[in-house]
């Protein structure tokens, strides 16, 4: 792993690397992870024990695994966002409206991250989704992202499409910029986004913004597989979701003047 000029420290870094690659393989020891990512088994050994003895990792017969100090800190982040605080209610209420897979989301460092979901309907087509929903991805790629990205200052969208270069995620997914800035238009004048298979395949879903002023709170969506989708979006769907984020909006705005 080469150095990295952009960042000040760049031990912290290959830190944070080491805890990604145990995330992604739930649990993995030294061997395994200097072959992924290139590094001194010397050196990962040492930021596994270092990690461990602070508690963030623990270790199982050689093997190592993300520590419940994380899932404290991720509850402690998450739970004191307003968006979260006012809007966890309203998104298992949508679901119960629709009876289908909700999720509230935010922006962060060009990402959407979702902070809350609920479970899919009983139907087996959904279910392999629902497993394989990321709970991170670029902003371009989805509906909850798009929505987000529609009411980020013009320089900031123009940051996070440099940043991501418009990856594609699935053969659906807007690479084109040109496409992507006029889609950003519709979603403002419309009030929400669409993501028509371009997170996941075959998998539809519909996004509307939680936006105070000049803030991007967040935002909440509602997703389901196929055909079933395409139908919801045209009998009312679109109109259930943005209600529930303005009622997310209302709340917020109603504390904040208490």
């Amino acid at each position: 792993m080469d150095e990295d000029p952009s960042v000040p420290i760049n031990a912290i870094k290959r830190s944070y690397t080491i805890v990604d690659e145990i995330c992604d393989r739930d649990r993995a020891g030294a061997t395994e992870l200097a072959d992924a990512l290139g590094l001194p088994k010397s050196t990962v050994h040492n930021h596994l024990r270092t990690l461990a003895t602070l508690g963030y990792l623990v270790e199982e017969e050689g093997t190592y695994r993300l520590g419940a100090r994380y899932l404290h800190l991720g509850q402690k982040s998450r739970n004191s966002r307003a968006v979260f605080q006012h809007g966890r209610d309203a998104i298992k209420a949508l679901a119960e409206q629709s009876g289908r897979y909700c999720q509230l989301a935010v922006e962060e460092n060009g990402e959407t991250v979702v902070i809350q979901s609920t479970q899919w309907v009983p139907d087996e087509g959904a279910r392999p989704a629902q497993q394989a929903y990321p709970m991170r991805a670029h902003l371009h790629t989805n509906a909850l992202g798009k929505a987000l990205l529609a009411h980020l200052p013009s320089e900031r969208i123009t940051a996070v499409i440099d940043q991501t270069g418009l990856a594609p995620r699935t053969k659906l997914t807007m690479t084109n910029e040109d496409d992507l800035r006029s889609e950003l238009e519709t979603i403002r004048e419309q009030g929400y986004a669409v993501d028509q298979g371009e997170l996941l395949s075959g998998m539809i879903g519909v996004a509307a913004p939680i936006v105070t002023k000049q803030t991007v709170h967040g935002a909440a969506a509602v997703y389901g597989a196929g055909n079933e989708m395409r139908e919801a979006l045209d009998e009312g769907l679109p109109s259930l979701v943005k209600e529930t984020a303005d009622d997310i909006k209302a709340d917020i705005v109603f504390d904040s003047l208490e």
